[in-house]
């Protein structure tokens, strides 16, 4: 059932990520870890700005419930991002359901850094599970032995 951590690292990392952003959504901590200024470039990366955002309940920005719905409609980027993670690392690789979960976050995470691009937002947070996503999407299609690269 749960597999080995060599292999799994990603969704563990993810569901830490996500189980942080949630923290910081719901609770709103007076100091955020991934609220800082990168030095030299001279970038603000506001974490509880973007986790606060309309974008971070995905349902209600696509308009398939209502903003401002119940939790249980309308639930945050990040609480999917725990489900997402935790059943991940309860599914076997070869699991026939792993495949659709990995496509569909690889796709939302794509559709995500465009909103985060074009508002011009920096999340730390953000970004990382975005890349982890992609790690897994690289696994799952590349690495899994879907696609072959000679």
């Amino acid at each position: 059932m749960l597999n080995n951590l060599r292999y799994n690292w990603p969704q563990y990392l993810g569901l830490a990520l996500s189980a942080y952003a949630l923290h910081v959504e719901f609770n709103k901590p007076s100091t955020v870890l991934c609220d800082l200024t990168i030095p030299f470039i001279d970038v603000k990366a506001t974490c509880s700005k973007t986790l606060s955002s309309a974008p971070s309940h995905l349902l209600s920005y696509l308009g398939v419930v209502r903003k401002g719905s119940p939790i249980h409609m309308d639930p945050p980027n990040a609480l999917l991002g725990v489900f997402f993670y935790l059943a991940l690392i309860f599914l076997d690789f070869g699991s026939r359901l792993r495949r659709p979960l990995v496509l569909t976050a690889g796709i939302t995470s794509v559709y995500l850094l465009t909103i985060l691009y074009r508002t011009g937002d920096v999340c730390v947070l953000c970004l990382a599970t975005h890349l982890i996503n992609a790690r897994l999407l690289w696994r799952q299609e590349i690495g899994g032995g879907r696609i072959k690269i000679d």
